[in-house]
């Protein structure tokens, strides 16, 4: 339902600009869009990923050298000055992932891999006893958080296993027109969200605002369907 503005269009974390018979794109994010903090209990492969992701993101969607080189100056910029990651690191980050020289796979040199809750340095200190005591290489997720635990009601989370996080989905109104859009929560609670956004009137909301403009449409919500699933949900190893 998003509609061309000043030869713009966004398309999930894409931004398509005309400019005379061409279009151009260059990353889209959200206002409030952030990232993790340097001092937050993830590991470093896990805060390396995060660089490696969005600079992948950017070579791969910035059609023009200006915008991509815009998008990694922002990506420096964010990293180094609010999340407070040492620029350093944050530069030669970027720098391997943009040389095009193809890297071996990694080559696996133990018989058995667990993957075990990240907590900080006890976990590497774990890792490295794994290793040289039993030869077992060690990987790690995200321990449960205060986010994981409780609801904001303050009441523990449901044990009732959710629909699956991480999905490209499909909302259509029965004018034809559809929304496309993507999350990397429950898509049950997205789109909760989306109604709620349409009762209340939240101008925040491309659904909100179609059927501000078009009061006797209706939203399929049944009929909501799911384009793309990461099948990992968003899990991190």
């Amino acid at each position: 339902m998003e509609s061309e503005a000043d030869n713009k269009l966004l398309f999930l974390d894409v931004l398509v600009q005309r400019q005379g018979n061409r279009l151009n794109t260059s990353v889209y994010r959200k206002p409030t869009h952030q990232y993790i903090y340097s001092s937050s209990c993830h590991s470093i492969q896990v805060k390396r990923g995060v660089i490696v992701t969005l600079t992948r993101r950017a070579k791969n969607i910035c059609s023009t050298p200006q915008s991509l080189s815009a998008e990694l100056d922002h990506l420096r910029y964010v990293f180094t000055k609010y999340n407070e990651y040492p620029s350093p690191f944050v530069t030669q980050t970027i720098n391997n992932t943009l040389d095009s020289t193809t890297k071996p796979p990694r080559q696996q040199t133990a018989p058995f891999t667990i993957s075990l809750p990240y907590i900080g340095s006890t976990s590497h200190h774990i890792r490295r006893l794994l290793k040289q005591q039993a030869d077992i290489d060690v990987t790690f997720q995200r321990g449960n958080s205060i986010q994981n635990l409780l609801q904001a009601t303050g009441r523990p989370r449901s044990s009732q296993k959710q629909d699956p996080s991480g999905v490209v989905y499909h909302i259509e109104c029965d004018c034809g027109d559809s929304y496309v859009g993507e999350t990397s929560r429950p898509l049950t609670l997205r789109i909760k969200e989306h109604q709620a956004s349409v009762r209340k009137n939240y101008s925040k909301s491309a659904i909100a605002d179609h059927i501000k403009a078009h009061p006797n449409h209706n939203i399929k919500w049944d009929k909501t369907r799911t384009i793309v699933r990461n099948q990992s949900d968003y899990k991190i190893q």
